[in-house]
Order: C-alpha cells, then sequence, then structure tokens
C-alpha cells in the first residue's frame, strides 16, 4: 500500500507505505510504527491492526472480511483506553529537545514537559531526550497538559480522550485507504497530519537555530 501524501508536495510517496511479505514479515515506512516518539501500545496497536488486515488469501479478501475485522479491533482497543486499562509505561512519548530549552517560542507538548523537570531542579541540554504523557491535553495553560515520566504518581490519570484520538490517527493511517472515517467514533477529524505537524515543528526549531547563529 503506498499511502497518499496531504502534508508536502515534495514529499516522495514511496516514503510512505505497509506492506507484508510472502514470509509473514511487515514492511512500513512513514507510519507510527517507525517512529520513535510513538507510545509503545500505538505501535503494538498497529502491529496487530496491519496483521489483521493482511490475514488472508489475496487483495479481494482484504475488502470482503479483513476490513470489518479490522474495524473491530479499533472498537475493542478504544474501549480498552477509555476504561483506563492501558499502563503508564506504554502512554509514554519521547522526543528530543533539538536546541536550548531557553531558545523555544512555543510550548510544545515535549517542551512543557521539559520547563516542568528544570522547575523540579533538573538540569536539561540541548539533545535531552524528554519523556511525558498527556494527562489534560484540552488544559488552557500548556504547562498543564502533559506530565513528565519522572514527575508521574499513581495519582496522575492519563487523558483517555487524548489517547483515544492518537489511536484514531494511526487507524487511519493504515486503513484511510479503505474509506476508514474516525468521525464515526465520535473523533473531530483534523486537517493536518502528523507528519505536518512533526515538520512545521523543525522547521520552527531550524529557524531558530538559525537566529541564534546570525546574531
Amino acid at each position: 500500500m503506498l499511502l497518499p501524501l496531504e502534508a508536502d508536495e515534495k514529499m516522495e510517496a514511496l516514503k510512505h507505505y505497509f506492506g507484508i511479505t510472502q514470509s509473514n514479515e511487515l514492511i512500513a515506512r512513514g507510519i507510527e510504527i517507525r517512529r520513535h516518539d510513538v507510545p509503545n501500545f500505538i505501535k503494538e496497536f498497529q502491529t496487530e491492526l496491519l496483521y489483521t488486515l493482511f490475514d488472508c488469501k489475496d487483495s479481494a479478501e482484504v475488502l470482503s472480511k479483513r476490513y470489518e475485522n479490522a474495524l473491530l479491533l479499533v472498537t475493542r482497543t478504544i474501549d480498552i483506553v477509555m476504561t483506563g486499562e492501558i499502563q503508564i509505561k506504554d502512554l509514554v512519548i519521547s522526543k528530543m529537545l533539538r536546541q536550548d530549552l531557553n531558545k523555544y517560542r512555543s510550548l510544545f507538548p515535549h517542551v512543557s514537559a521539559a520547563l516542568q523537570l528544570t522547575e523540579a531542579g533538573q538540569s536539561l541540554v540541548r539533545r535531552d531526550i524528554i519523556q511525558y504523557i498527556y494527562t489534560d491535553a484540552a488544559h488552557k495553560n500548556p504547562l498543564r497538559r502533559v506530565m513528565p515520566l519522572d514527575l508521574v504518581s499513581e495519582e496522575h490519570d492519563y487523558d483517555k480522550e487524548k489517547y483515544r484520538e492518537i489511536l484514531l490517527e494511526a487507524a487511519e493511517s493504515i486503513l484511510g485507504y479503505f474509506g476508514f472515517d474516525r468521525t464515526v467514533y465520535g473523533d473531530r477529524k483534523k486537517n493536518r497530519k502528523w507528519w505536518y505537524e512533526i515538520r512545521e515543528e523543525r522547521q520552527k526549531d531550524t529557524q531558530t537555530e538559525r537566529n541564534v547563529h546570525d546574531g
């Protein structure tokens, strides 16, 4: 499956694909299971989703039978997320500080988590890996939307709606070709894909570094 490109016309189609070999080995590029900053449970879900979809003899069977089974898996996994059964360690998102913390001009989630760590006495530098979970993604204060893993305690709960949204994005990456519509699950469809958001974030980081160097 070669995935359609919505983010950047210059991106090559072959950089976004998934499939399975005759020896039952998954191959993929440009989707969540290949990203380093995706929670473990999302990677496990997407892997199971791919095997469910491709558990067939030919492409016709994918459409006639396996797609329906894939939708059932999505529903079951949503139930697990919403009942709070996912362990914190499987929800962790890891992102690198691509510049010194004081150079950021936007409070991205990993930046907010890093600021909380510095307030707790930790010293952070460029290229440190920040690990965090979403606890209240809709909070007006960006510093209250996420919690660094090091500061998570038993009293903290994860943001079920946010992780449900992340799960549906991962499902859409695989099933979108078949007409999958996450709005059926009550989720508002976003206009921007995750890879566009990542590209935009990195462009801002790069521009900030240039400004510092030129100044």
